[in-house]
């Protein structure tokens, strides 16, 4: 490694840390009142919770009152935040159980789209798995048919497919985020992988 690109990584280090430390002093704040540190907080994470919401949602209206409600909990409960952990892995914990507990609570046969809705600046996440059979598959269909086949996954199973391949959590994460063991997150992945696979395949034939 040469001196210009060793010193381009120790740069983006002591960005990361520095952006992490200035969170953990929003975060702070918040603990001891101050409205506009979480207000900070809410800017930062606000797009990222939206997503999650709209992805399991699969409803904008819905999301976007799941993203406030998810919020509002979490400033309630900020002086619970042990701070052990990032805010966004406390804050993705957050929207994923407020919004399984809102699709398990919809009554039997309820089924949301948004196609009708679709447009140029909505969301484009794309799974990215490389090296494998799945991965291959995936990178070849087009964005709707992925999200829509990953929409009708379990929701347990759609919840850390969404974690791992949108937010791009490592396992570790997300077994702090769903409070599960890594064993049952890699389980959840790979069946819901397969019956993604399947469905797709399905769809082809």
């Amino acid at each position: 490694m040469n001196e210009f690109a060793g010193s381009m990584i120790q740069t983006e280090r002591s960005s990361i840390a520095s952006d992490q430390d200035q969170e953990n002093s929003w975060v702070a704040a918040s603990q001891h009142g101050d409205t506009r540190a979480f207000n900070r907080l809410v800017l930062k994470w606000e797009k990222s919770v939206y997503n999650i919401a709209l992805r399991i949602l699969r409803d904008r209206e819905e999301a976007a009152e799941a993203t406030q409600d998810a919020f509002l909990l979490a400033y309630k409960n900020i002086n619970r935040f042990r701070r052990d952990s990032k805010f966004s892995t406390w804050i993705y914990r957050i929207v994923l159980n407020h919004c399984l507990t809102r699709v398990k609570q919809r009554p039997p046969g309820t089924h949301c789209s948004l196609e009708e809705e679709s447009s140029a600046d909505s969301p484009a996440p794309q799974l990215r798995i490389a090296g494998n059979q799945v991965g291959d598959l995936l990178r070849r269909e087009q964005r709707d048919r992925i999200l829509a086949a990953v929409w009708r996954l379990p929701p347990e199973q759609q919840a850390v497919i969404e974690l791992k391949f949108f937010e791009e959590l490592t396992f570790e994460e997300i077994a702090t985020v769903l409070e599960i063991p890594i064993s049952t997150i890699k389980s959840r992945l790979y069946s819901g992988l397969e019956m993604l696979k399947n469905r797709l395949g399905t769809e082809e034939a």
